[in-house]
Parts: structure tokens; C-alpha cells; sequence
């Protein structure tokens, strides 16, 4: 692989007519925050008549130039190229509005051409951001963009170029003229993934999503160029079904749900590729194969090495499933990322599955994916029996979560769980789940003063449930946006705002009030749930006030309140939470 690197400024960079830069919709979408936009800015904005800033590398895809237009697949750089023509699409509309010479100079780098002479943008998105990148390039329908990124950074440029005013052409002269950056062509898809894993094992962070898809798409790339194009595709897919989801979270789950052990994130990709050079057909043509099985030799000598001393050797993980080719798997990424967003977004069909998913996403259940996408892969199992299974996990989770087990634990479980029976499939579960659930006296016990600071959405769903206890029926959709969660005792009790114009409620708790009111605020037996504009008007007021909004409510909770309290202190607090708490393992029973 023969690279001669080309140092360009950004002027010449885009000055070439007749080339696209093209990002592919297999890369991540835009996605700069504002840190990398502030630094981005003030990098260029701070240099000094002497300096110039070197903007890093930037490595393309590209065949041998012709006359007409030359289409250049970015394979490094696209947050960097997308962030250069929104600062420039800016920079056109300041010098437009101004009428400074500059305008048509940015014109011509925002724009290419071929042969037939007809404009078009110099920088082609993928699918999801370039309908969103064209509206911001032609200023139309920009209330409709739907990467927040995007539009953020449009906005963010555009209140920066207004705050520099006259020194607006200096920062473009510096833009345009001494912001260098690498640029590497490179012919062959092989060379071009290889040399973009070489730049990055350097010390440049990127996510585990990055790596895997350059170890993917560089191994389909040694094949054939059919090969290339199906992965390609496939992980085109996967990159729109997970569309706002951490993809790195995915592929932990994917990789737990296909070894059946916790993977820590920094062992990610590094199982990710033992897993792939154990069950892909054709790991042979990678380079580094030869090295991964040498280490594989070296370990198990090591480990007969160990046990010829009588130590203990290490236990050796099964990788293996039937093997695949490398297109079956990239399928299965795909199809499993599909259901991975039904899971997140609450997709499917039947809207039983879609609130129990909800439900779990409210108690905080994160590790149980690993396990629900073997479930939702299973063909033989009812929908009936899943529902049934979402509830025995619901019950799990918040037991666990009231008891305060540990949670590191958890991906070992729920990886356990995969490939479990389909035969009798919900006992099999309830019974493996038995076996690390808390006991009735101990979720009792916990429940009683179990404190719910932070995690209102668990304590909202908490009050769902016992509410449904009340009425006999589970089927009511209780919680809505407009429902919130009350504080009876409300949260601040001391300001001198809040004792003035809402009452004396340290004075009406009694001796220590101020003490103890942290540690009772947040128990469940404080808390009650109330439409928003009834919580508003009850506020911080006096308990007898806030009655008079708990009568306007229909929800039982509020009807139960009204009954047996007159009034309302620490000792309330406590009775109910007691009287919640032995209702709880009814509620959330096996």
C-alpha cells in the first residue's frame, strides 16, 4: 500500500470543482456537542498572524479522477468536513448580507460540478442527515430538521460569526487559509479500513461501534467487492435502526446475549473479535488471524502449565456457535439491531409489550436487554407468555432495586437467562430468577423506608401499581404527562419565601423538623401522584389546603389520603409507608 500524503489548506481542499465529498450512511450521523464546537471554533478564532492549525487527517475512498464528477467516500473525517460547511454556509449568508467580495469565493467551495455543469452540493450526507444537511444549506424548512446536532451547530455558528462582526473576514482568512489538514486517497477499500485502523489505534478515541465497523467492513473488503456491498448495506440498516440509541450499548448486549457472560466495556471489542474469529467462515484472509491463534496456543499452554503445578487454571470461555459467513452475520447485526430499537422505542405490535417495556425502562432495568433480545427472537413463544415473562422481571427488578442488591451482578443473570428452554418457557424463567429474587420479609422491610431521591420515574411507577392494587384494575392507564408526582411534606419546607407565602410547615412538623424532613421527603409513604395543574396549586401550601386540591382528584390514592388523614406529619409518613410496604409483595409477587 503505497499513501503520499497531501498537505492541504481548506481552500484548496474545496476548491477542487469537480469532486463530492461523499459520507456514506454506514458512518455514525453527525453528532458534535457543543464542547467539540467550542473547541473547534476557538482553535481557528485564537491564531496568531505566524501559526496555522493542523486539523488532523482526512482519508477518502476514491478511484482514478476523471473529467466528470469525482464521488470521494469518506472513511475519516466526516464530523470534521460536515462542521467545515456549516461554518461556511454561515460565513456565505454574513458576507451575502453584507455584500463583501467574499461571498461568491464561498459559493464555489459549498458547491461541485461534472461534466454537465450542474451544481450541486460539495458534501453528501448519508440518508438520515442529508435531507436535514440540504435544508440547512438552502435555508428551507429548517423548523423540520430532526438531527438536534445539526441544527445546533447551524445555530451555534451563526450567533459566532455575528458575535465577531468586523473581525468576521479575519477568522475566514484564517479558515480558509491556515487550517491544514492531511489528506490520504487511498484506492481500495482494504487499504483504505486498514490504514483508517492504523490512524486510530494512535491514541484518538472512538467508540466501540467505530472499531466494529471498521474490523467489519475491512474484512468484507479482502473478499470481493459483492461481499463488501452486502455488509455495507447491512450495516446501513443497522445505523438507521439504531437512530438515536447508544449503538455501544447494543453490541454489549449483542455480545453478552451470544457468549452468555458479563462483558465489560473495555473488553467489548476485544471479545467482540475473539467471538468473530471463532464463528465467521472466513477469518482466515485477516491479517491478524495467525496472531490471534498464536495467543490462543500460548494461552493454553500457560493454562496446562498451571495445572501441571496443581494451580488453577483459568476457565475457558465457549465461543462458538455453527459458523457463519461473514454476510449471515452481518444479517443477524442487522436483524438484531431491529429488534433492539423495538425494545428501546417501545415498537412492536401488541401495546401490553410496549407499556411492560415501558415499565421496565421507569424501575431502570438497562441489563435485561441482553436477555429480551433472545426473547424477541424467538419464533415459538406467545405473546401471552411474553408479557407474562416482562411481568416476572418487572417484579425482579424493582425488588432487587428497593433491596439495593448489587447491580454488577445483573448482566451475569440476565446473560444466564439466553437460550433458555421454550418449552414451559415462563416457569423456567420464574424459577431461574428465584434463585437471586429478595424474600417477602426483606422487600418488606426495605420498602418501608426505601428512599425514592432521583428516581421519580421508579417512584411514579411504584404509585401506578399500588394505585391499580386499589381499584382491582390493571388494564387502567394511570400515568400520563400531565400526571405528577406530589409531595405531600412538600420538598422545601425552610426558605423564608416558602414559610411566608405557603405556610410554617417546620413549625407544624414539630421539634427537629428540619433534620428529619430529608430523611422522610422521599419515602413512598410522602409521596402521591396528581394531575400537573392540581400539583401546582397544591405547592408547598399547608396540609389542610392541599386537601381541598386532593378532592378534585379522581385518582384512589388521593381519595385514600382524604380518609384517614386529618393531618399530616413524620408519624403519617411512616404508617403509610408501612401500609404500602406489606401491600407490596402482593403486588409484586412470583
Amino acid at each position: 500500500m503505497k499513501i503520499t500524503p497531501t498537505y492541504l489548506t481548506l481552500g484548496q481542499l474545496f476548491t477542487i470543482s469537480n469532486e463530492q465529498f461523499y459520507i456514506p450512511a454506514y458512518q455514525r450521523r453527525y453528532a458534535w456537542r457543543r464542547k467539540q464546537l467550542d473547541e473547534f471554533f476557538n482553535d481557528i478564532n485564537h491564531l496568531d498572524e505566524n501559526s496555522s492549525h493542523l486539523l488532523g487527517t482526512i482519508l477518502f475512498l476514491t478511484e482514478t479522477h476523471t473529467i466528470g464528477l469525482n464521488l470521494l467516500e469518506l472513511i475519516d473525517g466526516q464530523q470534521r468536513i460536515t462542521t467545515i460547511a456549516i461554518i461556511l454556509k454561515v460565513l456565505k449568508d454574513y458576507f451575502e448580507k453584507n455584500n463583501n467580495e467574499n461571498v461568491n469565493e464561498v459559493k464555489k467551495y459549498l458547491t461541485c460540478k461534472g461534466a454537465d455543469r450542474q451544481l450541486l452540493y460539495k458534501i453528501k450526507l448519508g440518508d438520515l442527515d442529508d435531507p436535514d444537511f440540504k435544508k440547512i444549506m438552502s435555508d428551507q424548512d429548517l423548523e423540520s430538521i430532526q438531527n438536534e446536532h445539526l441544527w445546533f451547530a447551524y445555530k451555534y455558528f451563526k450567533e459566532k460569526i455575528i458575535s465577531l462582526d468586523k473581525n468576521t473576514e479575519d477568522f475566514y482568512d484564517k479558515l480558509i487559509n491556515r487550517v491544514v489538514v492531511i489528506r490520504l486517497d487511498i484506492g481500495l477499500a482494504k487499504d483504505a479500513y486498514k490504514l483508517f485502523e492504523t490512524i486510530n489505534n494512535r491514541g484518538l478515541r472512538l467508540s466501540a461501534t467505530d472499531i466494529i465497523k471498521n474490523f467489519l467492513l475491512g474484512h468484507a473488503s479482502l473478499i470481493n467487492n459483492q461481499t463488501l456491498n452486502l455488509v455495507k448495506g447491512n450495516w446501513r440498516s443497522l445505523i438507521i435502526n439504531l437512530d438515536k440509541i447508544d449503538s455501544d450499548k447494543f453490541f454489549r448486549h449483542f455480545m453478552m446475549n451470544k457468549l452468555k457472560i458479563k462483558i465489560p466495556k473495555s473488553r467489548l471489542t476485544s471479545d467482540f473479535k475473539h467471538y468473530y474469529y471463532t464463528n465467521i467462515k472466513e477469518v482466515e484472509k485477516i491479517s491478524d488471524y495467525k496472531t490471534y491463534l498464536e495467543s490462543v496456543d500460548q494461552n493454553e499452554e500457560e493454562d496446562n502449565e498451571e495445572e501441571d503445578n496443581g494451580e488453577t487454571s483459568t476457565e475457558v470461555k465457549d465461543y462458538t456457535d455453527e459458523k457463519i459467513s461473514i454476510v449471515d452475520f452481518a444479517k443477524l447485526l442487522k436483524n438484531s439491531s431491529e429488534i433492539y430499537s423495538k425494545i428501546i422505542n417501545r415498537g412492536f405490535e401488541n401495546e401490553k409489550i410496549n407499556q411492560c417495556l415501558y415499565n421496565l425502562q421507569r424501575i431502570e432495568s438497562t441489563p435485561v436487554n441482553t436477555f429480551l433480545l433472545d426473547l424477541f427472537h424467538k419464533k415459538g413463544v406467545s405473546d401471552k407468555d411474553k408479557i407474562q415473562i416482562l411481568k416476572l422481571l418487572e417484579t425482579f427488578m424493582i425488588r432487587r432495586h428497593i433491596c439495593e442488591y448489587r447491580t454488577a451482578i445483573l448482566d451475569d443473570i440476565f446473560s444466564k437467562l439466553v437460550g433458555i428452554e421454550d418449552k414451559n418457557i415462563v416457569e423456567n424463567v420464574r424459577k431461574q430468577l428465584l434463585k437471586d429474587l429478595p424474600s417477602d420479609r426483606e422487600f418488606v422491610e426495605k420498602f418501608e423506608k426505601s428512599q425514592f431521591k432521583r428516581l421519580e420515574d421508579r417512584a411514579k411507577y411504584v404509585l401506578e401499581q399500588i394505585e391499580y392494587d386499589l381499584i382491582k384494575q390493571r388494564e387502567y392507564i394511570l400515568l400520563g404527562p400531565r400526571v405528577n408526582l406530589e409531595h405531600i411534606i412538600p420538598l422545601t419546607i425552610n426558605t423564608k419565601k416558602s414559610i411566608r407565602e405557603l405556610g410554617n410547615w417546620p413549625k407544624y412538623l414539630g421539634k427537629d423538623s428540619i433534620e428529619k424532613h430529608k430523611d422522610y421527603v422521599w419515602r413512598i409513604g410522602n409521596l402521591t401522584l396528581l394531575a400537573e395543574e392540581l400539583n401546582i396549586s397544591a405547592s408547598n401550601n399547608p396540609f389542610k389546603d392541599k386537601l381541598n386540591e386532593y378532592k378534585k382528584s379522581n385518582i384512589k390514592l388521593n381519595k385514600e389520603i382524604l380518609k384517614k388523614f386529618n393531618e399530616f406529619r413524620f408519624n403519617e409518613v411512616e404508617n403509610r409507608s408501612a401500609e404500602f410496604a406489606q401491600k407490596a409483595p402482593k403486588i409484586w409477587h412470583f
